[in-house]
This record gives C-alpha cells, sequence and structure tokens, in this order.
C-alpha cells in the first residue's frame, strides 16, 4: 500500500507542468495589454512547473533518472 508520500511522489511530475501551462494560460488571458506570445508563456509555466517538480522530487529523495 501506498503512503501519502507515495502518492504525492508519483502525481507531481504531471500536476505541477500542467498547473504551470494552465497559470501560463491565464496570464495571457488576464494580460491582453502585455502582447504576449501564448506559445512562449504557456511554454514557460510548462517548463517552470518541470522545474518546481523536480526541486520537489529532490527535497524528497524520490527523483528519478
Amino acid at each position: 500500500m501506498k503512503t501519502g508520500t507515495d502518492k504525492i511522489a508519483s502525481a507531481v511530475p504531471y500536476v505541477l507542468p500542467v498547473l504551470g501551462g494552465l497559470l501560463g494560460v491565464a496570464y495571457v488571458n488576464l494580460n491582453p495589454w502585455a502582447f504576449v506570445n501564448p506559445v512562449l508563456a504557456i511554454g514557460l509555466g510548462v517548463l517552470l512547473g518541470w522545474g518546481a517538480s523536480r526541486l520537489i522530487l529532490g527535497l524528497l529523495g524520490r527523483r528519478g533518472r
């Protein structure tokens, strides 16, 4: 049976990049006067979410190869 930490560690690499992309979409839609390229904003959000997930997994000691 998985512990709570195992469940979090298995969900984090999928959830945070999606959440980052969603925040990129929200930023583009909430700031139409900024003339931000949506592809760049979403991509940057995904990369930041991926980096945050790597950091969290590193702190948990569960980073995969």
